[in-house]
């Protein structure tokens, strides 16, 4: 299907077929360091995410997580805008060493701060937890797919998903293993210096990846700019997966909070919730590890990627039903468990592969609007919402949580109707 892509200069000819050995082999050494960064990074992020998540029940009810999250989109809005201006004067390379080594040094002071009881520590960094990670994995993508044309992110998303999960199950299991020995704010501090480590390959890639043409990359020059506004109105690919971000972070959201009340009301000791929550995280990139590796290059390479994005959808319906008709633990952990095993398998190497054929300006500053301020934020707005509702309504029964889910799954299966199937050339000439 041919489509109008996200930015308007026309696709120069396709180069010749004798091409596409040579820049695959070119690409194979800075993408492997890349995704070796990207693994050491998502170690770390498994371990802050249990541990922060654990410290937060610590201090707070779980019925305060809505408030959390409802400062989120805050903190993306200001770190979109800011990955965007360090852009256009640093450079994507530079870009991605500050980002991986400001967010070691935040996360060792708030680790610090919360052993120190200071107040709002918690809060913190709960919330730069849920905000720092999803710009160093868009970095990565955003990189990977400058490199790669359509054809080959097909064929290698599922396997570069499948070692950074590998990471991810080491920092799962690390987690559990330590948590108690060493406290949760130890633990925190380890992922710290695997993210500043993360910041060494990062630096590798991009030299191996040489130097690269000057992007047509229009200067941002109002503040709408710096989000790529103009693409997410007129791009049919950026708005598409606009619409599908915000619906499945949505499901993921109230997924989340139904999960962690279940959870708090079961463990109520910090460090033996953080191990638990280790070991969980574990199992779930274990298993999406599986689809990775098995599961994801043969749907991509057999199936339309709209028919994949739709399927989606309906399979975390359908699992949503089950948790309705019976809302406790173990069936909450189970649904949690599909969504974030589809999530971080099938659905990211699919999206992922709508970005490749896209300008620079839609892979990296529509991406990072798409995926990292659309993205938490959707949880943020949902959270208040709940917050708000909470307080208007008393306490919100759990079983509520996955009926929503059930009706936002059917208007995420919409929105995947719309997406355009990528073309086989590049708007840059890569095919």
């Amino acid at each position: 299907m041919t489509t109008v892509p996200d930015s308007q200069p026309t696709p120069p000819a396709p180069a010749p077929q004798g091409d596409a050995a040579p820049r695959a082999r070119s690409a194979a050494r800075p993408v492997m360091a890349i995704t070796a960064a990207g693994t050491l990074a998502m170690a770390g992020y498994e371990m802050v995410r249990s541990a922060s998540a654990s410290v937060f029940l610590a201090h707070h009810p779980a019925a305060r997580l809505p408030e959390a999250l409802m400062l989120v989109p805050l903190a993306m809005f200001a770190f979109t805008w800011l990955f965007s201006v360090a852009l256009r004067r640093l450079g994507p390379a530079r870009t991605f060493t500050a980002t991986l080594l400001l967010s070691a040094l935040v996360l060792t002071a708030a680790a610090a701060a919360v052993r120190r009881g200071i107040p709002g520590a918690p809060f913190l960094l709960y919330i730069f937890a849920q905000a720092y990670i999803v710009f160093i994995v868009e970095e990565v993508w955003a990189f990977i797919n400058s490199l790669f044309v359509p054809a080959q992110g097909k064929r290698w998303n599922g396997v570069i998903i499948a070692v950074s999960t590998a990471g991810s199950v080491t920092g799962g299991i690390l987690t559990g293993r330590l948590s108690v020995a060493i406290g949760s704010e130890r633990i925190v501090w380890i992922a710290a210096g695997l993210t500043a480590a993360a910041s060494l390959l990062g630096w590798l890639a991009f030299r191996l990846a040489g130097p690269r043409p000057t992007p047509p990359d229009r200067p941002p020059a109002t503040l709408a700019d710096h989000f790529a506004w103009d693409l997410l109105r007129t791009g049919p690919t950026i708005r598409r997966l606009a619409m599908i971000v915000v619906a499945a972070q949505s499901v993921a959201v109230l997924l989340d909070i139904a999960f962690h009340r279940a959870l708090q009301a079961a463990v109520q000791l910090q460090d033996p919730r953080t191990a638990l929550l280790g070991y969980f995280w574990s199992a779930v990139n274990l298993f999406a590890l599986a689809l990775q590796l098995g599961l994801c290059p043969f749907l991509l390479s057999r199936l339309p990627l709209r028919r994949i994005h739709g399927a989606i959808p309906l399979l975390f319906g359908l699992a949503a039903i089950g948790a309705v008709a019976f809302p406790v633990l173990p069936v909450l952990a189970v649904v949690f468990f599909i969504t974030k095993t589809v999530d971080y398998s099938v659905f990211r190497a699919a999206k992922e592969v709508l970005y490749i054929p896209l300008s620079f300006t839609a892979r990296y500053r529509a991406k990072m609007t798409v995926d990292a301020l659309i993205y938490r934020s959707s949880k943020g707005v949902v959270s208040a919402l709940l917050s708000i509702s909470g307080r208007v309504f008393g306490f919100l029964p759990l079983r509520l949580y996955p009926l929503l889910v059930v009706f936002l799954c059917g208007a995420w299966n919409r929105f995947t109707r719309g997406l355009p199937e990528p073309p086989a050339t590049t708007i840059d000439g890569r095919q």
